[in-house]
C-alpha cells in the first residue's frame, strides 16, 4: 500500500466524521449548518478519489 493513499484516505474520513458530528450538533440545537454539508459532500468525494487512485474501482 502507499503511504499517500493512506493518509488521504484517513484525511477524508476525518473531514466526513466532522461534517457529520457538525450536522447532528446543529440539529439538535435547532439550526441548520451549511459546513456541515460541505465537509459531508467533500469527505465523500475524497474517499471517491482515493478508491480510483488506489485502483480499487
Amino acid at each position: 500500500m502507499e503511504v499517500g493513499w493512506i493518509v488521504g484516505t484517513s484525511l477524508a474520513v476525518l473531514i466526513l466524521l466532522a461534517g457529520v458530528i457538525g450536522l447532528l450538533v446543529s440539529r439538535q440545537n435547532g439550526r441548520k449548518n451549511k459546513w456541515a454539508w460541505w465537509f459531508i459532500l467533500f469527505g465523500c468525494c475524497a474517499v471517491i478519489s482515493a478508491l480510483i487512485n488506489s485502483g480499487g474501482m
